[in-house]
This record gives C-alpha cells, sequence and structure tokens, in this order.
C-alpha cells in the first residue's frame, strides 16, 4: 500500500509503469517539476488506477523524470484518453526541449 508521501516498487504486483525523460534547458527545470508535482497533487493523483508518481530532477540540470505506477494499463489508456490530460501533457512538453515517454514492467528490486 502506498501513502501520500511513500511509492513502493514491488515486481510481486503487477501494474503499470510509465517512465517519462523530459530534457529541459537549467532554467526550466524546476518549473517543469514543480507543473508535474502540483498537477500530479491536484488531479492525476484522484484517477482511477493512479498508484504513485514520483519527480526527480537531474543535478546537472538538464533533465526531468517522472516515475508513475498505475494500476492497470487500461488505468493508464483511460487516463491518457481525457481531453485534460491532453492538455496537461501539452503543459508539460511546453516547459520542455524533448519528451521521451516508455511504458514498463518491474522485473526485480534490490536493496540494502
Amino acid at each position: 500500500m502506498t501513502s501520500k508521501n511513500t511509492a513502493t516498487i514491488d515486481p510481486q504486483v503487477t501494474c503499470l509503469t510509465l517512465i517519462n525523460v523530459y530534457e529541459v534547458e537549467p532554467e526550466k527545470q524546476a518549473d517543469l517539476a514543480k507543473a508535474l508535482s502540483e498537477t500530479t497533487e491536484s488531479t492525476i493523483r484522484h484517477q482511477p488506477g493512479f498508484i504513485s508518481v514520483c519527480v526527480h530532477s537531474s543535478l546537472d540540470g538538464s533533465k526531468v523524470v517522472n516515475y508513475a505506477q498505475w494500476a492497470s494499463k487500461e488505468h493508464f489508456e483511460t487516463f491518457m484518453k481525457k481531453p485534460e490530460t491532453q492538455e496537461q501533457l501539452k503543459q508539460f512538453a511546453g516547459l520542455a526541449k524533448s519528451v521521451a515517454p516508455s511504458l514498463y514492467k518491474v522485473n526485480a528490486v534490490h536493496a540494502g
């Protein structure tokens, strides 16, 4: 179970993982990370099938990575088909030089 500020990556749980890599100008990195976080908090986390989102900023200022988990591919696809989702994605893309989303499954987790 995921609490509001804790995400769990469990290879035993069947879910869909989206890893979205945004390339940004360093001066836009904080703006994009803030937009992703605020939109997730206000809108995306309330969608059916949403599990978690983790937003990461590279130390060199050139990338923002969004790691999202959804209960199923169907939940994710339903979310993606909504017009408001497409508007949000355009807003995020407008802050980036490029966007590279891919869907994944978790094969293994190793923790120390």
